[in-house]
């Protein structure tokens, strides 16, 4: 069988925490994903979109208190893919039309991740995970 690859992925880690956010780069780069930016905030996802294109971004919902929200509809409106990553249950968090995207509990299980990333990637009528 062959191993799933992200094929030097542009990718966008948004989290407050840098031990979880060095874990994912970690994970990513495991299997050739190339991580643009690591932004704790906000505005430093903001900037990391504005000095690099991505692919993809994973996104920590709550960002020290703070809503991540407004970047996932920049990313939504630019129809750039994400994820979500979060240590809360509470769907409530995301405003129901958000609800769709990939949600993964903390901490990440790494295969569902790095799959679900290839799928939501792909173009559209190729095969599984690029093949």
């Amino acid at each position: 069988m062959i191993e799933p690859t992200l094929n030097g992925m542009r990718i966008l880690i948004v989290e407050d925490n840098f031990v979880v956010a060095d874990a994912l780069r970690f994970l990513l780069s495991g299997y050739d994903g190339k991580v643009t930016a690591i932004a704790p905030n906000l505005e430093r996802g903001f900037a990391a979109l504005a000095a690099a294109a991505i692919d993809i971004a994973i996104l920590d919902i709550n960002l020290n208190g703070t809503s991540v929200v407004p970047l996932a509809e920049h990313l939504r409106a630019n129809n750039i893919p994400f994820v979500f990553v979060t240590g809360y249950a509470d769907e409530t968090l995301l405003p129901e039309h958000l609800r769709t995207h990939p949600r993964f509990d903390k901490p990440v299980e790494a295969d569902r991740l790095i799959r679900t990333l290839i799928e939501l990637t792909r173009p559209r009528g190729s095969g599984p995970f690029g093949l």
